[in-house]
C-alpha cells in the first residue's frame, strides 16, 4: 500500500546557535484527523574519514562529548565548513587530529543520514588508505587525543561497544563491505 505524502501545512526554523537550528513542521496526514507537528534538528554536515597506514594500522580519537557526559572512540573528523568540499575536510581533518597525512586521494562513501527522525544533516565518509605517520613536530589538539589501533584492536573495540558511534560504525561496514578494509576477530 502507497500512502500519498503528508501535506506540510506550517514550518517555523529557530536558531540556536551557530551550529544548529530547530525547525518544527506541522503536517496534515492522512491516517490522523488532526495536524502533526515534528521537530528537526539542521545540524552542518559532518565529515569522518576512516584513515589505514601502509601496514593496517587505524588512526582514531578520544574526545569528551557533553551530550553524553563522557568520553568517547571515534573515527577523525568535523564540520563541514562553507567553501570547502567534504574531501578537502576529510584529509584536513585527519591531520589536524591525529597528525597522520594523506598520500592519496580520499574515497568517498556515499553520504548517510545520521538519524533520519531527528537530524537534518549529512555525514559524509571518506576512506584514506596508505596514510603517513605525522611529522615529529606534529602538536595535538589540545581536547582531542589520538589513539592507534591494530586492526584486531579496531575489531575487538566495535564487538565491544567502546567505538559505539552508529554512524562511524556505518563507514566502517562500508569499507569491509567495499574491500577496502579487513579485519581479524
Amino acid at each position: 500500500m502507497t500512502r500519498k505524502p503528508p501535506e506540510l501545512i506550517a514550518s517555523n526554523s529557530t536558531r540556536l546557535s551557530p551550529w544548529v537550528t530547530l525547525n518544527e513542521k506541522t503536517y496534515r496526514v492522512d491516517w490522523h484527523a488532526e495536524p502533526q507537528t515534528f521537530h528537526s534538528l539542521v545540524p552542518q554536515d559532518y565529515v569522518n574519514v576512516l584513515a589505514v597506514t601502509a601496514d593496517g594500522r587505524i588512526p582514531l580519537v578520544r574526545q569528551f562529548r557533553p551530550a553524553l557526559n563522557r568520553y568517547t572512540l571515534e573515527l577523525p573528523g568535523g564540520l563541514l565548513e562553507k567553501g570547502e568540499t567534504p574531501a578537502e575536510r576529510a584529509v584536513t581533518e585527519l591531520q589536524e587530529e591525529t597528525g597522520f597525512r594523506a598520500t592519496r586521494a580520499p574515497i568517498a562513501l556515499p553520504p548517510l543520514c545520521p538519524d533520519t527522525g531527528r537530524l537534518e544533516n549529512a555525514l559524509h565518509g571518506f576512506i584514506l588508505l596508505d596514510v603517513a605517520d605525522p611529522p615529529a613536530d606534529w602538536r595535538p589538539e589540545d581536547e582531542v587525543e589520538r589513539l592507534v589501533y591494530s586492526r584486531e584492536e579496531l575489531a575487538k573495540a566495535l564487538l565491544s561497544g567502546e567505538l559505539d558511534h552508529a554512524p562511524h560504525v556505518s563507514i566502517i561496514g562500508l569499507a569491509l563491505l567495499k574491500g577496502l578494509l579487513h579485519l581479524a576477530v
